[in-house]
C-alpha cells in the first residue's frame, strides 16, 4: 500500500509539471505574437506617415532677398509660385519665380504656370544679374516659426552706398513723392486695376529727354541723374498674370555694369515689395531697368538704391549686333540681326522694348545663343522670332547688352 501510494503522489506532481510547462509555453507564444503586431503596427506607420520636411522660405521674394544678400542658399527649401514656365531656354527647363529667379532642370518638372511649388536647392550661380537654380521637388513639406517670408519683413533694409557715392533716400513719408521720379515733370509710375497693358491705364510716365529740354539743366547726382546714365523714361504696366512692372529707360554715360535695387512702401510705411535688376550700359546706348512687383504697389511710394560694379570676364565686346529691320506678322516678330563685331559672349543678349505710340508696353529679351544662333562672325545675320501674343503695340526699339 505505501508503495501504491507513492506511485500515485509521483504520477500526480508530473501531471501538474507538465501543466505548468504547458502553461508557460502558451504564455511566450501570446506574448511574441503581441509584441510581432506591435511591430508591424510601428512599420506600416513608418511607412503611411514620412517625415515632414520643414521650409526655410516662403515665398520668392524672401529667397531673392537672401541670395542678392549674399547668403549661401544651396541646400535650403524653398516655396514659389511658377511664374513662366520657358521648357526650351538655353539653359534647360526654365521655370521663373520672377525676372531674375531661374529654377533650372534638365527635363520636364510636371509644373504649370501658377502652380505652387516647394524644391531644395542644390546648385546655384549668378549669371548676368539672373539666378540659376538646380533643385529637386520635395514632398510633405510645412511652415514652422523660422520659416522667413517677405510679409515679415517689418523695417526697410539699410542703404546701400548709391551709384553716385551719396546716401539712399530715407524711407519715404507717406505724403511726400517718390524718390523714384526721374524729374518734376514725371510722376510716380501707377498700377492700374486692368490686367491689360493699356498706358492709359498704368499711368505711366513716358517723356522723353528731348521732351524735358526746357525743364532746369540737372546737376544733382542722383539715381535719375548721375555720372553713369541719365533716365529719360519711366513706364509701368500690368501683365497678363496680374504682376506690376515698372521700366526705367537710360542713356548710358560710361562702360559700367550697374546693379539696382526698387523698394515700394505702403501708406503705413511697410515694405510692399522689391524688384531687382542688373545691366550693362555701353557708353552712348540706351537701356533699361526692369522691376517686377508681384503685390499691388497701385498707391506706393518708393525708395531706390544703384550701385556701379566691374564688368565680369562674361561681359563680351560692346555694340557687337546691330537690329537690320523687324516685322510683324500675327502674333509673332520677326527680328533681323546682324554681327558687326568680331565675337559675342556667352550671354550676350538683344533686349526690345515694344511702343503703342509714345508708350512702353512691354519688353523683351533674349539671348542671342538661342534665338540667333546663325550669328557665327562678322557680317553674318540671323532672324529671331517672338512670340507676342496679346501685346498692342507699333513700334520696337532694340538694345544690345554684351
Amino acid at each position: 500500500m505505501i508503495h501504491m501510494n507513492n506511485f500515485k503522489w509521483g504520477l500526480c506532481l508530473s501531471i501538474m509539471c507538465l501543466a505548468v510547462l504547458l502553461y508557460g509555453c502558451g504564455s511566450n507564444g501570446t506574448a511574441t505574437q503581441s509584441d510581432s503586431s506591435v511591430a508591424t503596427e510601428a512599420q506600416q506607420k513608418d511607412v503611411s506617415e514620412p517625415e515632414e520636411v520643414v521650409i526655410d522660405y516662403g515665398d520668392a521674394e524672401s529667397f531673392e532677398a537672401a541670395l542678392n544678400e549674399g547668403k549661401n542658399l544651396e541646400g535650403k527649401v524653398v516655396r514659389f509660385t511658377a511664374r513662366e514656365i520657358h521648357p526650351n531656354s538655353a539653359i534647360g527647363f526654365n521655370v521663373w519665380a520672377g525676372e531674375h529667379l531661374n529654377f533650372v532642370s534638365s527635363r520636364n518638372p510636371d509644373i504649370e504656370v501658377n502652380d505652387t511649388v516647394t524644391v531644395r536647392t542644390t546648385t546655384i550661380e549668378s549669371i548676368s544679374g539672373s539666378w540659376i537654380i538646380n533643385y529637386e521637388k520635395v514632398d510633405h513639406a510645412v511652415t514652422d516659426e523660422n520659416t522667413i517670408t517677405a510679409s515679415q519683413s517689418k523695417e526697410p533694409e539699410q542703404s546701400e552706398t548709391a551709384a553716385t557715392n551719396e546716401s539712399t533716400t530715407a524711407k519715404p513719408d507717406a505724403n511726400e513723392s517718390s524718390p523714384a521720379e526721374p524729374n518734376a515733370n514725371q510722376s510716380t509710375p501707377a498700377t492700374s486695376d486692368e490686367s491689360n497693358k493699356d498706358a492709359s491705364q498704368a499711368e505711366p510716365a513716358a517723356e522723353s529727354a528731348a521732351d524735358s529740354s526746357n525743364a532746369p539743366e540737372q546737376t544733382e547726382n542722383t539715381y535719375e541723374h548721375n555720372a553713369y546714365f541719365d533716365i529719360v523714361e519711366v513706364a509701368s504696366y500690368k501683365s497678363s498674370i496680374g504682376s506690376t512692372h515698372i521700366i526705367h529707360k537710360v542713356l548710358a554715360k560710361s562702360n559700367v555694369t550697374i546693379s539696382a535695387t526698387l523698394l515700394a512702401y505702403g501708406t503705413d510705411g511697410n515694405v510692399l515689395g522689391k524688384g531687382t535688376d542688373e545691366i550693362i550700359l555701353t557708353e552712348g546706348q540706351y537701356n533699361y531697368f526692369h522691376y517686377i512687383f508681384n503685390s499691388d504697389i497701385s498707391n506706393a511710394s518708393f525708395q531706390v538704391n544703384a550701385t556701379p560694379k566691374n564688368d565680369t570676364f562674361m561681359v563680351g565686346e560692346r555694340n557687337a549686333v546691330e537690329m537690320v529691320q523687324y516685322d510683324i506678322s500675327g502674333d509673332s516678330l520677326y527680328v533681323t540681326l546682324q554681327q558687326t563685331g568680331d565675337s559675342l559672349g556667352t550671354f550676350a543678349q538683344f533686349k526690345l522694348l515694344l511702343y503703342k505710340g509714345d508708350t512702353i508696353v512691354d519688353t523683351e529679351e533674349n539671348y542671342f545663343s538661342v534665338s540667333a544662333q546663325n550669328l557665327n562672325g562678322k557680317g553674318s545675320t540671323d532672324v529671331a522670332e517672338i512670340w507676342v501674343y496679346g501685346v498692342d503695340f507699333d513700334r520696337v526699339e532694340y538694345v544690345y547688352e554684351p
